[in-house]
């Protein structure tokens, strides 16, 4: 077998995912998976077994993966090293009220752990964890009118805006594109009444990654706040609530 092993830490990390479709405020977090490969598992051993090689363990190891690959092929389930059963199943239904034996889908593995292998990891703790933003955030600002990429853009004319969770969507009244009017340290008013909007209905591209529109021409020149704002969930669902999301250099408008 190929000595591969991976550096790992010694935390686990999760994330945080709010839950869009709950009445209540609740979350759920997940993993950060970190693969330990087989030569991690031999620096495990040699640890505490000293009288074994790294040869002798790496070609046993390969002895076990052939002899339970071998019985997968023949269908048999695999009580592996007591953690578990790898055993084999269709990969998906069948789209016939009449199955033969042609019907039946090719198999994948799959895999059943064992109260060992769930009792191990009960007591595993938390180190660090980061929550997973839902906001828009925008990457990218380019001014159609004078073909250029930047903070700079053109008054009348058209934007586009590329970056991550854009598609607006939402009460009309409190979602869509803004420019926000700001000082020279980036302060802005935060009464959405003073800011410029672009509605969802005026956006001419109205994509998660890509929003293309039309500054209204009563933009004048100046330092604004470009931001986001909807509450776009997937599909035709709208979330309740609305986030936004500010894009992290001030934009100067031009007419």
């Amino acid at each position: 077998m190929n000595d591969k092993k991976n550096s790992l830490t010694d935390k686990v990390n999760v994330t945080m995912h709010p839950v869009a479709l709950s009445e209540k405020d609740i979350s759920y977090a997940k993993v950060q998976r970190e693969t330990a490969y087989i030569g991690n598992v031999i620096d495990s051993i040699l640890k505490y077994n000293k009288t074994l090689d790294r040869e002798t363990l790496l070609f046993t190891a390969g002895l076990f993966r052939n002899g339970i690959l071998e019985l997968l092929q023949t269908g048999k389930a695999v009580d592996l090293l007591e953690m578990g059963i790898l055993y084999i199943k269709p990969d998906g239904g069948m789209e016939t009220a009449s199955p033969g034996i042609n019907d039946v889908p090719s198999m994948k593995v799959a895999f059943s752990p064992s109260e060992l292998a769930l009792e191990a990891v009960k007591g595993v703790s938390v180190a660090a964890d980061v929550t997973a933003t839902t906001a828009p955030e925008i990457t990218e600002v380019f001014d159609m009118h004078t073909r250029k990429k930047g903070t700079e853009i053109t008054s009348g004319q058209t934007v586009r805006i590329k970056g991550k969770r854009l598609k607006v969507a939402g009460n009309n009244d409190e979602t869509g594109v803004f420019l926000a009017s700001c000082d020279e340290n980036g302060k802005y008013s935060e009464n959405i009444s003073e800011w410029i909007q672009i509605k969802s209905d005026e956006l001419i591209d109205n994509m998660g990654s890509v929003l293309l529109f039309n500054v209204p021409v009563e933009v004048k020149s100046g330092t604004y706040r470009l931001i986001v704002r909807t509450a776009y969930g997937s599909g035709t669902r709208i979330n309740k609530t609305v986030r936004a999301g500010i894009h992290s250099e001030t934009i100067t408008v031009s007419v």
